[in-house]
């Protein structure tokens, strides 16, 4: 199902973040959600699995609806929606153990599986998803701070799929990449959006050109034009979206 925002609000101790955000994430896409150094992208993302939660001092007006329950009011525990919902972040951040454990490292806490060999199906499973088994198989049980950085990224893709979620947010995750494992994890999300919902920001236009299905412009905490990604790129509606993609502020 779409996640729908409806007149969110977000305050950190006085300062007012996100200002009245209505917007609706299609399901089974790529929503890449664009806009200029601290506008609010990455404070909409941790508000979608309520990472925000962990912000000295945030309050929280409006509604998320994440297949129809209200996640601000009364919604899931933390620990199921955060199950449901995947955060891939900037710079990888693989846990100080091996490259299965990391993998199994959710599924363990969740208790999905049993038996082991259930398990050890699900992380070989998982790395073949992110295109990692052929390059660890054999070494699975090294650790992850051995691979590199494109990897790491991968694996930690791997990590969130491992525990079945419906939604990946995706925070500036080729960022901290070289541009060949770059187009490998962008490559990966076009192929993965058949079965998850993807919500990523993006600082790089040139990327949401490439991937985006639908986009969501920011500019100062507000949603400025939101809606299908050729239609906002080729015939934006708004006077600010139209300088904003021409190059006139970044």
């Amino acid at each position: 199902m779409a996640i729908e925002i409806q007149d969110l609000n977000v305050y950190i101790k006085d300062a007012h973040i996100l200002k009245n955000l209505s917007v609706t994430i299609p399901e089974k896409q790529i929503t890449c959600i664009i806009g200029p150094s601290g506008c609010g992208k990455s404070t909409l993302l941790r508000t979608l699995n309520r990472l925000i939660d962990s912000t000295d001092g945030v309050r929280l007006e409006g509604k998320v609806l994440v297949d129809g329950t209200d996640i601000i009011s009364s919604g899931p525990e933390i620990t199921e929606l955060r199950r449901k919902i995947g955060l891939v972040s900037q710079r990888p951040c693989p846990l100080p153990m091996s490259i299965f454990d990391n993998v199994a490292y959710g599924c363990r806490i969740n208790k999905m599986y049993k038996r082991h060999r259930d398990l050890e199906n699900a992380v070989h499973e998982n790395l073949r998803a992110v295109g990692l088994w052929d390059e660890v198989r054999g070494r699975v049980r090294t650790p992850a701070a051995r691979l590199s950085i494109g990897q790491q990224q991968r694996l930690c893709l791997a990590r969130s799929l491992a525990v079945e979620p419906q939604y990946i947010l995706a925070d500036e995750a080729t960022s901290a990449l070289d541009p060949i494992s770059s187009k490998t994890v962008e490559d990966l999300f076009v192929s993965l959006k058949n079965n998850y919902t993807i919500i990523m920001v993006t600082h790089t236009l040139r990327q949401a050109l490439r991937i985006a299905d639908n986009v969501v412009f920011m500019y100062l905490g507000e949603i400025i034009e939101s809606g299908p990604a050729q239609q906002v790129f080729k015939n934006p509606k708004q006077e600010l979206t139209q300088k904003y993609l021409s190059g006139a502020f970044s």
